[in-house]
């Protein structure tokens, strides 16, 4: 006869695997806003300048607070208007490449993000660093100008506008900010989270059993003398491999619950990331405005650190920058005193040249402007001077050469007769030739 029952099959082992898609992050804190027109400033103080502006039911990502101040990233609705100047002078275009269609750019170095000064459109007022970006990094371009050289910029500077990268950080008034609830978390996220369990079913498989007797199912005698063959299992009407275990159970579910892991992250605090982005970077390479921000930076890393060791250690870089903008000062210094010292020996040389021709110049001096002879009241006359004594030498008439009015502060050979003038009362010489002598340039004092 043959009967057919139900039954489930069992596996010997199940295979789970789970893989990392991508590295872990510690996620941030949201918070919601509770004033209108709040401020996102540039460091922890009220008189630090804003660069965005949250309004009234905005998330923020918090993931720190100091002063009473919390620590946010650029991340969210609030922060996908929000953007940031990348500076560096236009001679070093090494340090931003920016692609054909001038819409993106990649960094090619240690990169600041300046912080706009929503106050004021004067670049001059945007100067807080928000990050530092490693080499490598992509931004979108938003605008891109250059600066030519002023005041603030020793060099023409090129500009660009770009878009906040997620690094970058703002500080909020803590007094403007509450925790977000769960559903205002989940409404930033698109939906609410749901906790799922993977369910495993098993398949129930259909199988005959075919039971032995005095004919089988054919319909043909068995062997003679045969006794009872023993019941043969078909499945799915497959003969099955003796290594094959069936057994009859319930129908049932497998459950695998997920297990929680805990991941512990370490957190990259603002010293290990201006470390990072500044690794290679020599201190020659940067301008006195980089300088200057990477000097307030470890300042404001010293404050921020934890560790009394690295805290002395940030504070130890930021003044090994004083230092060397000390010796750079310095050195402009001895450069100036320097060519200056070399100047002077070019005016000796040519001075000493000057006084071996002497020979053929009746009076050798400094030729300058007469405060009594000026034309007003008595007749215009320029007057040749000793150059270390001031003393007036000799007098000459303007209307001698036509060219003696363009020598006038420098040392000059003249050739003529020298006479008195009893009239005047006065020594003038009556120029027959007039040579430069020097190029030095001074101011004569009138009589």
């Amino acid at each position: 006869m043959v009967r057919r029952v139900n039954s489930s099959l069992a596996c010997f082992s199940m295979l789970v695997g789970t893989a990392l898609a991508a590295p872990v992050t510690a996620e941030p804190n949201w918070f919601v806003v509770t004033g209108q027109d709040v401020q996102i400033r540039c460091g922890a103080d009220s008189s630090y300048y804003s660069f965005a502006v949250a309004q009234e039911g905005d998330l923020l990502a918090v993931n720190g607070e100091k002063y009473n101040y919390a620590r946010v990233r650029a991340m969210g609705p609030v922060f996908e208007k929000a953007y940031g100047y990348v500076k560096y002078p236009t001679n070093e275009d090494g340090r931003f490449k920016v692609e054909a269609d001038g819409s993106s750019g990649t960094t090619m170095g240690a990169t600041p993000i300046l912080a706009p000064n929503l106050n004021t459109n004067d670049l001059a007022h945007s100067w807080r660093q928000l990050c530092i970006l490693p080499g490598g990094e992509k931004l979108d371009v938003i605008e891109t100008w250059n600066i030519e050289q002023d005041g603030l910029h020793a060099v023409p500077h090129t500009v660009h506008r770009v878009s906040l990268p997620v690094i970058a950080e703002g500080w909020v008034n803590m007094a403007d900010l509450r925790p977000a609830t769960t559903i205002e978390t989940a409404a930033l996220n698109g939906g609410e989270t749901v906790e799922t369990t993977e369910t495993v079913e098993t398949e129930d498989t259909e199988t005959t059993v075919v039971m032995g007797g005095n004919e089988s199912i054919t319909g043909e005698d068995p062997v003679a003398g045969g006794q009872d063959d023993p019941p043969v299992f078909v499945l799915n009407e497959v003969q099955p491999s003796i290594l094959m275990q069936w057994m009859e159970v319930e129908e049932q579910e497998a459950v695998v619950e997920n297990e929680e892991v805990e991941i512990v992250v370490e957190e990259r605090t603002f010293l290990m990331m201006i470390e990072e982005s500044y690794e290679g970077v020599v201190l020659s390479d940067l301008d006195d405005e980089e300088l200057t921000c990477l000097r307030d930076d470890f300042i404001l890393a010293s404050e921020e650190e934890e560790d009394p060791i690295r805290s002395r250690y940030a504070m130890m870089r930021a003044n090994q920058i004083d230092v060397y903008a000390t010796l750079k000062s310095q050195n402009s210094v001895i450069d100036g005193l320097q060519n200056r010292v070399e100047r002077s020996k070019s005016d000796a040389v040519d001075r000493d040249l000057a006084i071996s021709n002497t020979g053929d110049y009746e009076i050798v001096g400094r030729l300058g402007t007469s405060g009594v002879f000026n034309g007003d009241e008595r007749p215009l006359l320029y007057r040749i001077q000793d150059p270390r004594t001031n003393r007036t030498l000799a007098y000459v008439r303007p209307e001698s050469n036509t060219m003696i009015g363009d020598m006038i502060g420098q040392h000059v050979g003249v050739m003529g007769i020298l006479e008195y003038d009893p009239a005047l009362q006065v020594n003038i010489i009556n120029m027959t030739r007039v040579d430069l002598m020097a190029s030095n340039t001074a101011y004569v004092p009138v009589d």
